[in-house]
Order: structure tokens, then sequence, then C-alpha cells
């Protein structure tokens, strides 16, 4: 047994321990999906790599599941998962505990992306913690603004604001990486994600990475692990591909408006409005368009003019988990 892994390093957790048979303790083994191929499983255990050939008779799984092998590392069964993160029946990762959020603070702050993003972590059952970076690239009033905009998508949700300049906002993250909790991290091109990173974690530490050959699963701080893949690196970068697109489709429209601070409400000559009575623009992306270039809040009246910034550039909730565990 490699004496430098145990499950817990790996995200092991009360919710699994309680799925376990007496079987499973005695004779079997209990292994972490990190490597998912189309004729192969790669799972990660106390006694180091498994390799488990995909079988018609088992359930399709991906990175981040638990499993129950034999002793000679034939597959029993699955786990259930706590979390699971998917995308048009497709599996992307599971057990994800905690999802960081990042999004930039300078021009390419994006409240949809964020919104998005949020609605992800919901539908896969994990909680947020919505991270917003570069704040030493913005004044103080910018920052309390768009923290406040962020705010509003949930009033329950946890927000930390960082800066390359304090390590200070860093290491309050690391507060929330208890031993046995997964991590992930989702965020845009330009959000910050691989400074954030090499500011948790030292990649060229020996100690970050187990000692066998794997790229999915990284030590944290405080014995939490964060999990990464090619499959959610894609998901979010299909995301923020997904929401530019969107929005530049309605800033291409709102150029043509009569009037240059036009909020696309009510105002004569406004090109989007037409656009959206005759049917050539989806309601939702007015909407989100909205939500990116004004500090605009559906449920009220009010709505303030354009920020210049923001046109230059084209649930998590409170609720009861799954499982609970002893900090």
């Amino acid at each position: 047994m490699d004496a430098s892994i145990s499950l817990f390093e790996l995200g092991w957790q009360t919710y699994f321990q309680q799925q376990l048979s007496l079987d499973d303790l005695e004779a079997h083994k209990i292994a972490r999906v990190c490597r998912v191929e189309p004729s192969n499983y790669t799972l990660l255990s106390e006694q180091g790599l498994i390799s488990l050939a995909v079988q018609p008779s088992q359930p399709n799984m991906t990175i981040g599941d638990w499993v129950i092998v034999n002793s000679d590392n034939q597959f029993v069964r699955k786990l259930d998962r706590s979390a699971l993160f998917n995308q048009e029946q497709k599996l992307i990762a599971s057990n994800i505990d905690t999802v960081l959020i990042v999004s930039a603070l300078d021009d390419n702050f994006n409240i949809e992306l964020i919104k998005r993003y949020l609605e992800l972590v919901h539908e896969a059952e994990s909680d947020a913690i919505v991270v917003l970076t570069k704040a030493d690239l913005c004044d103080e009033t910018e920052v309390d603004e768009k923290r406040d905009r962020v705010q509003r998508l949930n009033p329950l949700l946890m927000i930390e604001t960082v800066n390359t300049k304090s390590a200070e906002p860093v290491e309050a993250l690391k507060s929330f990486f208890k031993k046995g909790k997964t991590i992930a991290i989702l965020g845009a091109p330009g959000a910050g994600k691989s400074r954030l990173v090499r500011s948790l974690i030292d990649l060229d530490d020996a100690n970050t990475h187990f000692s066998v050959a794997q790229d999915s699963l990284f030590r944290l701080p405080n014995g939490s692990v964060l999990l990464d893949s090619p499959e959610l690196r894609e998901l979010q970068a299909s995301e923020a591909m997904s929401s530019a697109s969107g929005l530049e489709v309605v800033a291409k429209l709102a150029e043509k408006c009569r009037f240059n601070d036009c909020t696309h409400s009510n105002e004569p000559g406004c090109a989007v409005r037409k656009a959206l009575d005759d049917g050539e623009v989806e309601e939702q992306r007015v909407k989100a368009f909205k939500r990116a270039n004004f500090s605009y809040d559906e449920d009220s009246s009010s709505k303030s003019k354009p920020h210049d910034k923001f046109h230059r550039s084209a649930h998590s909730d409170a609720r009861a988990r799954k499982h609970s565990i002893t900090e």
C-alpha cells in the first residue's frame, strides 16, 4: 500500500462510508475514477492506480465517481453520487462538494455567465462560492457595485474578493477547504483561474500530486482535493462561448438604436425592442444583455444608464446537503 495516499485525501466522506457492506470493508477495494477513456477507466486508490476495462454491464461512470472493486480489481459496483455535473446526457464530473466560480472584476466581468455557472452548480447539487478576481485593477466603488450585482443573484451566496497584491483573501478561501472535501473551479478564459490555482497550491511541489501518474486529482490545503478534468474545462469554455455569442447578437442590434444611452425598454427607435417584437431575437438574450450591461433588476421598475465599460466589450442556495460530514 502507498502510505502517501489515503481515502480522505481523495475526497472520502461519511456519505460514501455509509454505503459500504461488510464484504467491502473486509475483502474489496475502494477507488475513485480519475480518468475516462472509451474502453477503459483509471481509478485511484490507496493501493495506487487501477485499470478497469469498460464492460456493457457497468453503469456509465465519470471522473469523481467512487467504485468498489474486488481483490482481482474487477468491478463490483459504483457508489451513489452526492453530486453530478452533466450536459445533454454527457457525464462531466461527480461528487464535487464546492465549486469556486471565478470571475474577473475588470472589463471581462459577465454577470450572466456567473448566473449560468450558478445554475449548473445548483443543478449538480454542489455548493458554490463566487470568487471575484483582479480587484486591484478596479476602483473601490466599481468593486462594490459589481459585488452587489452578484449578491443580488442570491442574498445567501458566499462571495470572496481577491487581488494579485494581497495573500489575505486567498488565505480566507483556504478556510473553506475541509478534510475530505472535493473542490472544482469554473470560470471563463481571462477570469484568473490559473493565477488562483497557483496561489492555492504549488503545482511544482511533489506533495501537491499523488504519487501516481494522473492529472485529475490534486491535493489542496487542509486535506481537501481539487478535481479537474478535460470535460470540466470543456464545459466552462462552452458556457463562456455561448454567453458571449448570445450577448454579441444583442450588442450588434443595440448599435442601431436611435439613442446611444438606450436602455432597450420603451425608447423610440430601439432596434433591440423591434427585433424582439419581430421575433428576431429571444427575450432571454435581451434580458441577459441588460443584466450584463446595466445595473438592471428585473423586479424593479428603475434601470440605470448603461456603463460605458461594459459597452466596450461585446443558486447556489442554502439547502440541506444529501449527507452530513463531521468536521
